[in-house]
């Protein structure tokens, strides 16, 4: 993999930004603040507009994946060896290409150009200083004429009911209490920069759980998705069929306003049981009609609404939502997601005494 841009971002895992920081020659770090970019007429971005993908993980990737198909120029953030390490798993040379571990320098591609930047690590990783290192960077030429007109943070839901376990999770170095404190104080940094409270650019998007991610499902994620081997990455029994399932069944989407979840009733489990005798017939239940996720979050669906957001104004999506997945097998539409923003909230729990079997291929003498 061929290192562009002078520089460099030595590593994100050990909270390090001085590769975004250029110094002069008495060694002072100058920076221009946010507000001093020009304000943009409208912050949405549209297509050609390059955007800077701060991870790493693969997250990042679907969001580059889809980024790209809706005609943005995406620019992958993470340090070379992670770069290096993409490379199964991405299945597309020119993201690959573009891929960068810092700020480009003049005359590199997509200098003055950039028009978005998101901060997608799936962990807790990227440290709070992130924030204004890349958002005030001192050369604002490198952004394009109207300034940074999109920054999005992504981040987990605070209230998981599930603690699914994430993909890369090991008990011998898990450490819950560090990974709280470093993704609140990336919170805390994001909303309190301008960006999000003076200025019109910023979305804070949380996700839930994740997982899928690949083409283990209907043919619209093809282009979207990364290697399967990606299923394959995580040390739990039979997390490769549960991160399938997501893919194939999942990629529904809520939006909920706000850091949310979207709770079971308490007496969900039972009328289910209650309702429908039949093992086989449960487990479908379960699986379409829009059944919602409580906490849970398709890759894909978090990567359609990142871009979703990144190409409309700040004026047309909340301040801050949740992003969850439900029981589809398809994508949203448009209209879908003009609704899902206009009208934020969770997804309705289906009664299984509506329940119809005969529309999902069971046989009517089978049916409770």
């Amino acid at each position: 993999m061929k290192i562009r841009s002078s520089l460099f971002l030595l590593s994100l895992f050990t909270a390090s930004v001085d590769a975004f920081v250029s110094t002069g020659a008495n060694g002072a770090q100058t920076r221009l603040s946010a507000t001093a970019l020009n304000a943009s007429s409208s912050t949405a971005l549209k297509e050609g507009d390059a955007v800077l993908l701060i991870g790493p993980g693969f997250l990042q990737l679907n969001v580059a994946k889809a980024a790209k198909a809706a005609g943005l120029k995406p620019i992958v953030v993470a340090p070379q060896a992670k770069i290096d390490s993409f490379v199964p798993y991405v299945n597309d040379d020119e993201i690959l290409k573009d891929a960068i571990i810092g700020i480009p320098d003049p005359g590199e591609p997509y200098y003055g150009e950039i028009g978005g930047v998101v901060y997608c690590a799936e962990d807790a990783v990227l440290p709070d200083s992130i924030i204004s290192t890349v958002l005030d960077w001192k050369d604002k030429e490198v952004f394009c004429p109207e300034g940074i007109k999109r920054a999005i943070g992504c981040i987990p839901i605070s209230g998981k009911i599930n603690k699914e376990k994430g993909m890369g999770w090991m008990p011998i170095f898990n450490n819950d209490k560090k990974e709280k404190d470093a993704w609140d104080a990336f919170t805390k940094a994001f909303k309190n920069h301008p960006v999000m409270k003076e200025e019109n650019q910023g979305t804070l998007i949380r996700f839930g759980s994740l997982l899928g991610g690949s083409n283990d499902g209907t043919e619209e994620l093809v282009p979207l998705a990364l290697d399967e081997r990606i299923y394959k990455m995580s040390l739990e029994n039979y997390r490769d069929l549960k991160e399938r399932s997501f893919d194939r069944y999942r990629i529904g989407a809520q939006v909920l306003k706000g850091d949310a979840v979207n709770p079971q009733p308490p007496n969900q489990i039972k009328m289910e049981k209650d309702a429908i005798k039949n093992g086989e017939q449960l487990e479908a239940f379960r699986a379409v009609g829009g059944y919602p996720e409580i906490d849970r979050t398709n890759r894909h669906t978090a990567a359609q609404a990142i871009v979703q957001a990144l190409m409309r104004p700040t004026s047309e999506v909340p301040k801050e939502f949740s992003i969850l997945s439900k029981c589809e097998s398809k994508l949203p539409t448009q209209a879908e997601w003009d609704e899902m923003f206009a009208n934020p909230g969770a997804a309705s729990w289906p009664d299984p005494f509506d329940w119809d079997p005969t529309k999902y291929g069971f046989e009517v003498e089978t049916a409770n």
